[in-house]
């Protein structure tokens, strides 16, 4: 299954409710790609950017993302438990679960360069593969159980963004680790949307662009020239977006996104 089948829930409320959370999800993995790309690319930087993106990192998983997950864990799994369409997935979870707050304590205890990195990329890692299978398998199996109101659940969920906000140009409180050499640039995240499904491939680039700094950029690329969800971009990003192609098709489209 993927976030393009048709999903049989027993309301529309509850196929509204699927659809709203796998764009949710979407976004969470946009902005996770983003801050875990940030970090690698100013690992080499003897300026402000890894502390800013460490900072912003931080924030998100230590912050809003840790608190949707716990929220999850309370509503979503234990209904889980309770369907026997979904019973051994959600107690596999239970085994699964604690692997993502280790790696995101370790991430906010980071004290070196590349513990921060490497926590942010596992933290990453084991959340897209968690919301992937809830995306895919759990989320349409709940739908279509008559004992479960999944809408009722998904509301009890909070925003996983709550205050959290793109880092900001300039100096940023707190140092991890030390960038000994000279001071280099960092490099641009890339996300390459051309294997998300469509359904959810804006919500993915909201996520990442959302991770970037004021002064900072990403690198965008995509199956063919995306014009309306550049619209929609600069239009969350209230016209502070800049554009600019490297590559204009046939097989691929790069464009460089900045946030001015």
């Amino acid at each position: 299954m993927t976030t393009n089948d048709v999903v049989m829930a027993t309301s529309a409320d509850d196929a509204r409710a699927v659809d709203g959370l796998r764009v949710q999800h979407a976004e969470i993995i946009g902005r996770l790609a983003g801050v875990a790309d940030a970090l690698r690319g100013a690992a080499g930087s003897a300026g402000p950017e890894f502390d800013q993106a460490f900072l912003a990192a931080r924030e998100f998983l230590g912050g809003g993302l840790s608190g949707y997950i716990d929220a999850a864990d309370a509503s979503v799994y234990p209904a889980a438990r309770s369907a026997a369409a979904t019973r051994l997935l959600a107690e596999a979870h239970r085994v699964c679960a604690p692997g993502i707050h280790d790696q995101i304590r370790r991430l906010v205890d980071a004290t070196e360069r590349p513990e921060a990195i490497a926590a942010a990329d596992s933290a990453a890692a084991l959340v897209r593969a968690r919301l992937t299978v809830e995306d895919e398998v759990l989320l349409p199996a709940l739908a279509g159980e008559r004992d479960v109101d999944l809408a009722a659940l998904a509301e009890r969920l909070p925003d996983p963004f709550a205050g959290s906000t793109p880092p900001a140009a300039g100096g940023a409180g707190g140092h991890v680790g030390c960038a000994c050499g000279e001071h280099d640039e960092p490099e641009a995240p890339e996300l390459d949307v051309r294997e998300i499904p469509h359904a959810i491939r804006h919500a993915t680039v909201f996520g990442a662009f959302d991770a970037v700094p004021a002064g900072g950029s990403m690198v965008l690329i995509a199956p063919h020239d995306p014009v309306p969800l550049l619209h929609q971009l600069s239009e969350r990003a209230q016209g502070r977006l800049k554009v600019s192609y490297e590559e204009r098709g046939p097989e691929a489209w790069r464009l460089r996104l900045a946030r001015i």
